[in-house]
């Protein structure tokens, strides 16, 4: 007859072996295959315009910089620009056309008005210039600002016409010639009177110029304006990389790269007579002493010919 103890122990028995079965049909059952649902995301009706490129601070913003873009209409800001659903987008692209932009734009962002600066508000020159760097005026005309073919953004060279003193030895008083230096070189135009940007490249003539300079440099040109007359050269847009090319675009025509040019190099009646030329280096005086004779002769130096 079986025990107590013989029952208890084959009923434990049967549980352990139920227990391990159960374990073993979770271990080697295959695993439910959670179903993942892919909402696709229908594009918004709602367009913002947006940079289509990276743009810096100062950088005036062109037609092509710019483009509309779908915008989830759940996360539009109160100051972006939303395309208007009539034929006036293209209005809204050209109120921007022009700014310049105030602060760093990432290709893809949203244009804002806090961004950017349009011409004619407050501030819009001061977010033009470089850090650094000043803003100064000099007066122009068709002759000294070539008739009208300098724009907003070319860079030019600024030259000096004046005369200056010249005193020829053995002579007692000073004769006065008349000398073109170039003073400055490469100089951005920011403006032609109040016009900072000209999309359809039209001569217009202003009578105001005003430049992106450095501080020392804007000292040079509030005193050339009392010296004498200013010119502006315009600069090629093309980048001179090949030195041999440069150096032959700056050599005059006597063989020098002297920025400066005195009037007896351009007009033979004034290198002939007599007390000019001498600050050129053209002609060279010479004292000649006879016993108790002396005699101070200026002679032209055939090499500078």
């Amino acid at each position: 007859m079986i025990n107590t103890r013989s029952i208890i122990l084959i009923t434990a028995a049967i549980v352990i072996a139920g227990i391990t079965a159960f374990l073993a049909r979770s271990l080697v059952s295959t695993p439910e295959v959670q179903q993942t649902t892919i909402v696709q995301q229908v594009a918004s009706d709602v367009q913002v315009l947006v940079a289509n490129k990276d743009i810096h601070t100062g950088y005036f913003i062109k037609r092509e910089d710019l483009e509309w873009q779908s915008w989830p209409g759940d996360n539009i800001n109160e100051h972006y620009t939303k395309k208007d659903q009539n034929d006036s987008s293209e209005a809204q692209i050209e109120s921007f056309l022009g700014a310049v932009a105030k602060l760093p734009i990432a290709a893809g962002e949203p244009i804002v008005n806090g961004r950017v600066v349009k011409p004619g508000t407050r501030g819009f020159m001061a977010a033009v210039l470089k850090p650094g760097y000043r803003a100064v005026s000099i007066s122009i005309s068709p002759r000294t600002g070539l008739s009208g073919f300098i724009f907003p953004g070319d860079t030019v060279d600024i030259l000096l016409t004046h005369e200056v003193q010249e005193l020829e030895v053995g002579a007692n008083d000073p004769t006065m010639i008349q000398a073109t230096e170039t003073v400055l070189e490469d100089i951005r135009v920011l403006a032609i009177d109040t016009q900072m940007s000209n999309e359809t490249n039209t001569p217009a003539i202003g009578k105001i110029a005003t430049f992106e300079v450095l501080p020392k440099q804007a000292e040079k040109i509030a005193l050339m304006s009392r010296m004498g007359e200013l010119s502006l050269a315009l600069r090629s847009l093309a980048v001179e990389t090949q030195m041999a090319d440069t150096d032959n675009i700056t050599k005059t025509l006597n063989g020098s790269t002297s920025q400066v040019t005195y009037a007896d190099e351009v007009s033979k009646v004034v290198a002939e007579q007599k007390g000019t030329g001498t600050g050129t280096s053209k002609k060279r005086p010479v004292k000649i002493v006879r016993a108790n004779e002396t005699e101070d002769l200026v002679f032209t130096d055939p090499s500078n010919k």
